[in-house]
């Protein structure tokens, strides 16, 4: 589910001209040819076969926004985030004020906990060209100026879709004419907590961990690792954060994580050095669950196209014009 704050403490580091690699100088070059070839080929790929295509925002916290109607409503602003199960209504927001029917009352679960929320059955979303009815929204209260409203998967895993951060826009395929884009790194969907989970290592303390972490473009982190996790291993004290970040979910609970560096994140055959990541203290929530090992969030993945085929279970990375950009604004040194 989507995590709403993240105020980092910035530990003291100087900020200047000179801005160190987080990727050894040694892969720049083979990874910088990737990115030239899987940019070319995504222009290819992004214009075969499109049922539709919805211009997005890249915001400043990391996260993609798309404009979209609910029911007879004015545009709206809604979060795109692969890590919420439902459809979301802000009711906080000064745009909510269109018809809908409130008729149901059910559990939502967050990063940090769970909480009791109000349901609506039958409604109407519209995006781009394509309108789909009878569709569940939840009422999960957020600040006023955060979003409108949340894109969930039972919007998402609908379609072959494609995010694509070189063009901001978000393509939906048909299903029977999709075919998987290529070069492409292909991970494996599972699901727990009603979430894509995919499978992958990373190497912390000179230790290499095979992990299953959620893929989360509504949270605006990195890459944390869940609380039985860094347990089961006894991480928590291993390194001194240089950072700590206080969350809130959608649950209205808070937690605070420990950022630290991992040594390696390798997705597939990609090998990446030198991620800030963190370790979750958190004791309810997705994030103390055991289900999974970790979250992915946007501010890891808007440094690849992703391309979602969740019905077939897999999701495509291909590396992006994003992947050198910094992770935070005060680790540049």
């Amino acid at each position: 589910m989507p995590q709403i704050f993240d105020s980092l403490q910035k530990a003291p580091f100087p900020k200047t001209k000179s801005q160190k690699p987080y990727f050894y100088h040694t892969r720049i070059m083979k990874s910088f040819i990737l990115v030239l070839l899987t940019e070319c080929l995504s222009i290819l790929f992004a214009h075969a076969q499109v049922m539709d295509s919805i211009p997005f925002e890249l915001g400043k916290d990391n996260r993609v926004y798309i404009h979209c109607r609910v029911n007879d409503s004015d545009t709206l602003r809604f979060l795109f985030d692969t890590g919420a199960t439902d459809m979301v209504l802000n009711p906080n927001s000064p745009r909510s004020n269109f018809s809908i029917s409130w008729n149901e009352q059910i559990i939502n679960q967050g990063a940090t906990g769970s909480n009791s929320v109000l349901s609506s059955s039958s409604n109407t979303f519209t995006i781009g060209k394509t309108s789909i009815k009878a569709l569940r929204f939840l009422r999960i209260s957020y600040p006023a100026d955060s979003w409108d409203g949340v894109v969930g998967l039972s919007f998402i895993s609908r379609y072959p879709i494609r995010i694509d951060y070189s063009t901001r826009q978000i393509y939906l395929y048909e299903k029977e004419s999709f075919t998987p884009p290529s070069p492409s790194i292909r991970l494996k969907v599972e699901y727990e907590l009603g979430v894509p989970v995919v499978p992958l290592q990373v190497r912390i303390n000179g230790k290499d961990y095979q992990v299953r972490a959620e893929i989360d473009m509504g949270s605006d982190r990195v890459f944390d690792l869940n609380t039985p996790f860094v347990r089961q291993h006894d991480l928590e004290k291993s390194q001194i954060p240089f950072a700590i970040s206080e969350i809130t979910s959608s649950d209205a609970n808070q937690g605070k994580l420990y950022n630290v560096y991992f040594d390696e994140v390798k997705l597939g055959t990609l090998s990446l050095p030198c991620i800030p990541g963190a370790f979750s203290t958190l004791t309810t929530g997705v994030q103390a669950s055991d289900k999974m090992d970790g979250v992915l969030g946007n501010n890891f993945l808007q440094r690849f196209h992703l391309t979602l085929n969740l019905q077939e279970g897999y999701i495509y990375l291909q590396p992006n014009n994003l992947l050198y950009k910094p992770f935070y604004d005060f680790l540049i040194y």
